[in-house]
């Protein structure tokens, strides 16, 4: 008992650091392209820090199986370089009761991640995308820039204002080029120039710009019969985008209604919903006997080699996830191929590094002999 509190509590602090170090950096790396994506125009810098942190859930629930494989990993490694776990085999330690410590705290991890990927994920997937959302009308206010040429809805609007309010209300000469939303060469393009503006929201919230003193210009380029209208104010409401779909929309989806609506998109998404948990005890049990070895080789001496496994495990959930999602792949066969290989791998892997394979060669070939 006392040695299995031992173990598991390094287990324990050990996997608690690395979750810190991974998440940090993971966070770090998201908030770079952020950033980018904010001087480019695309995000409000206004909402860095709530999209950053609506993204918390979704990489810790990945992190937290890869956290725990690196965590056994290092770990172990140090007690067989430091002679521990050896010491404690020729003392009547099992390799069984190692790995009852690893699983105990991977199934902890497999329930926290389950949480994480079934329900809080999905939650704050969605409440980024409203988020993002219900920004996108101030998005273009608050990134315009005097002087300068401004594209927003993927190039089919372009805006350009000379001078600008400190509140950012009053425009001075505008000039708006826009693009129908079915794009098309042929199709009409308006063009709009003003003396003056300004921007404002009403009680409902939402955002309007009115132009004095302008024309709109409308017609196909490279033909000459456009229509000239002259004005002197001329309202448009900035309308929000729409929201994403596609592979983001499903990832936003409660997991029961993609019980309740089984299309291959949401049986993809439901699957690797369930894959990411299910890698924790999978990953646990393979990182006992890759954590081996000798004394003179030190603590990292197969950290390469499991990074590679770790990643090519992730990479084919991810090729099956995306073929079932196509209609490529079954989902009876699914992600469940990958688990199931990796399953199997450990196990003669674990039996390989316990000895128990050769004792049971001996065995087979000393019954059929």
């Amino acid at each position: 008992m006392i040695i299995k509190r031992y173990l598991f509590r390094e287990l324990s602090h050990t996997f608690f650091a690395v979750i810190l170090v991974v998440l940090l950096i993971a966070v770090s790396n998201k908030l770079v392209r952020l950033v980018a994506q904010a001087a480019s125009g695309n995000i409000s810098p206004n909402v860095l820090f709530e999209v950053i942190l609506f993204q918390i859930p979704d990489l810790l629930a990945f992190l937290l199986p890869v956290g725990l494989f690196l965590a056994i990993l290092l770990c172990y490694s140090r007690f067989f370089a430091d002679n521990e776990i050896p010491v404690m085999l020729a003392c009547g330690i099992s390799w069984q009761r190692l790995l009852n410590v690893s699983l105990s705290l991977g199934f902890i991890v497999m329930l926290l991640a389950a949480m994480l990927t079934c329900y809080f994920a999905p939650k704050s997937a969605q409440y980024r995308e409203e988020l993002l959302h219900t920004q996108g009308p101030m998005l273009m206010v608050q990134t315009l820039a005097p002087g300068r040429f401004h594209s927003f809805q993927k190039d089919k609007l372009v805006f350009y204002v000379s001078d600008l309010s400190e509140d950012r209300s009053e425009l001075t000469r505008v000039f708006i080029a826009e693009h129908p939303n079915n794009f098309d060469e042929q199709k009409e393009w308006s063009l709009i120039s003003a003396q003056a503006g300004k921007i404002y929201t009403d009680a409902n919230g939402a955002t309007y710009f009115s132009l004095l003193n302008g024309k709109r210009y409308q017609g196909t380029p490279g033909q000459m019969d456009y229509s000239i209208v002259q004005f002197e104010e001329y309202q448009r409401l900035l309308e929000s985008p729409k929201m994403q779909e596609g592979l983001f929309f499903h990832r936003t989806m409660p997991t029961q209604m993609l019980l309740d609506n089984p299309t291959p998109s949401n049986l993809a998404e439901l699957q690797w919903r369930l894959s990411i948990p299910l890698a924790a005890p999978l990953l646990a049990l393979l990182a006992l006997p890759l954590s081996r070895v000798a004394p003179r080789q030190g603590r990292f001496a197969r950290l390469f080699v499991a990074i590679i496994i770790c990643i090519i495990y992730f990479n084919l959930l991810t090729v099956s996830k995306r073929m079932i999602a196509s209609g490529a792949l079954t989902p009876y066969i699914g992600v469940w191929w990958v688990h199931g290989v990796m399953f199997m791998a450990s196990l003669l892997f674990l039996a390989k590094t316990s000895g128990r394979a050769v004792q049971g060669y001996q065995w087979m070939r000393h019954k059929f002999s």
